[in-house]
């Protein structure tokens, strides 16, 4: 998820002195061995009381939850998938939602107006989440995308070159950036499935796009305060757009919740740009101080932070989206916290109430759960529309103290409050008041010293044990050898996981482990070393960067990657970005699909029966070059892609 040659992710605007979370992994290396001598029989049975009792035996595991043939490696310009299974892309951007007017054609070579791509599937499909049309249809249902994003001006990055077609300098001009601007946000698509194809419905009532300019709300806590309102908006409650719409989650009432991540890219300045203007806020946000990358401030000077400083602060948000209802506008949900978002995934506490786990997705940033006020009441649309507007947002410490069972460590959640006198004390920051605290919410976790964590990026939940898993992607920043850090540099990522004390969303404390540790036993150098990875992965299996993450209903934990393709050197034997499965007893992990050249592989969601899988393809070619033509192929220009997978025999997807 670039913008420049250099992931803005992978630096950190986080210059505390929090610990970070591999110094408490080395310390429960050193103590117990885990990392460098295999998962261990402690490790190995976290979840093997809740979940061997829904699965039986750890052989009949195996059998029930990967039943599909492993899948090799692959660096070809196409989507490749598990022996057996069929992959079809599917609405890939620019395809027209309407039959008539704007919008209606898609001429192939991306000279569309800005007018024709409001109109029109996004650019860089992200989270995806499909909403049955009847609460049970597996044939019919609303397909909700988000787009996160297009790359930079520079004309080395393929997503400006066709997104503007054959000639694309200059390309921060008002048509320019508008187009951009409806490049961005969620699609709601009405898909129907008729003969054994699913088939967009086009001019459907649903059918819907969401953009960086469609009016919006902010709700909950923190919305009127000051540091929201602008000169367009006196109320500080009302927005244009979303932006940088990475992962997502849904609710059990059916809607959709988007998840603003890198913002910070689309604030900059026209205003003397050698001139920092920056506030503390911006800084830790990771806003530039010159002109951004995409030059929306350009023409549009609600992005410019000298002009109007208070718009970054509207985005950030976890956005809440009624897809049934076409005429409704997204909220923004301020309880939630403002940061960096990458996914949202729900639980409930012993008592119903809602609790949502997320991460911030930059290098040394944290984990958080929101716990909401009221109580969800099934089937009481009404009283549950408004549960995410209250309720209490906590950060995650990790620690490495022994726990019942000898697991990996122990953690707290630290209830971010003006109350608590390490937020309202802080030096490098004054917080005025709770709003403050839920806007500045980075801020507020640094001060009471949450655990540094490697890119958190997606967060899922057991769908019957509740034990929460979380991918760090990496963070390759780190160069340093020493007894805190048990790798010179994480290159490769892994998966975390952690059980709520008594087993409530709504504890205060919890147990984790590292159900994975990724990387290459391929790699000579590496074996023997951590690099190597952990002892469920192997030459056969080997990944880097896990991204998304999401059960099915049966248990099986899915991993989708968005890491360094070269197929070389310390990724030698990796291939392209691949999605795989894993089994969150035995913690046996299989290759499942592959994508094509450039590619990121991300989202997922399932119909009711499990029998279709929708996932996306991003910015397939992201370098440019010509080195990818996925999906149409010949010369066509890459777009990214929703990609449908079936199972030959028309059985249960991952069996």
């Amino acid at each position: 998820m670039q913008i420049s040659a250099i992931d803005s992710e992978d630096l950190p605007t986080n210059l505390t002195q929090n610990e970070h979370f591999q110094n408490v992994v080395n310390r429960a290396v050193n103590r117990r061995g885990f990392l460098k001598f295999g998962s261990g029989a402690a490790v190995a049975t976290f979840l093997a009381g809740p979940l061997a009792a829904c699965g039986g035996s750890d052989n009949e595991s195996v059998a029930s939850l990967l039943g599909f043939k492993a899948l090799a490696a692959s660096s070809a310009d196409t989507v490749v998938v598990a022996e057996g299974y069929t992959a079809t892309a599917f609405v890939p951007w620019g395809t027209p939602l309407f039959s008539t007017g704007a919008g209606s054609t898609w001429s192939g070579n991306g000279t569309e107006s800005a007018a024709d791509q409001a109109r029109q599937v996004g650019d860089n499909h992200d989270g995806i989440h499909f909403f049955p049309i009847n609460g049970t249809s597996s044939s019919e249902g609303l397909l909700v995308m988000n787009h996160e994003y297009n790359t930079t001006l520079a004309p080395a990055y393929t997503d400006y070159l066709t997104l503007f077609g054959p000639t694309p300098a200059p390309a921060n001009t008002l048509e320019r950036v508008n187009k951009a601007i409806n490049s961005w946000g969620c699609s709601v698509l009405h898909i129907k499935k008729t003969a054994g194809t699913w088939a967009l419905v086009t001019d459907s009532v649903y059918n819907r796009r969401i953009t960086a300019a469609t009016p919006m709300l902010l709700t909950g806590p923190a919305a009127g305060d000051d540091k929201l309102k602008t000169s367009a908006d006196t109320t500080g409650t009302d927005v244009l757009g979303t932006i940088n719409n990475c992962g997502n989650g849904y609710t059990p009432w059916g809607t959709y919740l988007t998840c603003e991540e890198n913002f910070n890219n689309n604030f900059g300045t026209t205003v003397d740009p050698t001139v920092d203007g920056r506030t503390v806020s911006m800084k830790r946000y990771g806003i530039t101080k010159k002109t951004s990358g995409y030059a929306w401030e350009v023409q549009h000077t609600r992005f410019d932070y000298k002009i109007e400083p208070n718009e970054s602060n509207r985005f950030g948000w976890i956005v809440e989206i009624d897809p049934f209802d076409p005429t409704s506008k997204p909220k923004k949900r301020t309880a939630l916290g403002r940061f960096k978002h990458e996914n949202a995934a729900y639980a409930f506490t012993k008592d119903k109430r809602v609790v949502v786990y997320m991460g911030d997705d930059q290098a040394d940033d944290y984990v958080y759960k929101f716990v909401s006020t009221n109580a969800y009441i099934e089937g009481n649309q009404r009283a549950n529309a408004n549960l995410l507007d209250s309720g209490k947002l906590y950060v995650a410490k990790f620690n490495d103290g022994a726990t019942t069972g000898d697991f990996m460590g122990t953690g707290q959640w630290v209830e971010l409050n003006i109350s608590n006198a390490l937020i309202s004390g802080y030096a490098t920051y004054t917080f005025t008041n709770q709003a403050d605290v839920l806007i500045n919410a980075r801020l507020a976790a640094d001060a009471v010293g949450a655990t540094k964590m490697d890119r958190p990026e997606w967060v899922t939940v057991h769908p019957t044990s509740g034990e929460v898993y979380v991918t760090l992607t990496n963070n390759s920043g780190r160069t340093a050898v020493n007894d805190a850090n048990p790798r010179t540099s994480n290159i490769y990522g892994q998966i975390v996981r952690w059980r709520e004390t008594g087993g409530d969303a709504a504890a205060a404390t919890f147990d984790w482990d590292i159900f994975v540790l990724a990387g290459n036993p391929s790699v000579t150098a590496n074996q023997g070393t951590l690099k190597a990875g952990s002892s469920n992965v192997t030459a056969d299996n080997t990944f880097n960067s896990p991204d998304g993450l999401g059960f099915d209903q049966f248990g099986r934990l899915w991993i989708q990657t968005d890491g360094k393709y070269s197929n070389s050197g310390d990724y030698a034997k990796q291939g392209n970005n691949q999605m795989l499965a894993a089994d969150p007893v035995t913690k046996e992990i299989r290759r499942f699909l592959v994508g094509p050249k450039e590619c990121e592989v991300t989202g997922l969601t399932f119909t009711p029966d499990s029998k279709t899988l929708f996932i996306n393809i991003q910015h397939p070619g992201e370098n440019g070059g010509g080195t990818s033509h996925w999906p149409e192929g010949g010369s066509a220009m890459p777009r990214s892609a929703t990609v449908i997978i079936t199972k030959n025999d028309g059985g249960v997807i991952g069996t």
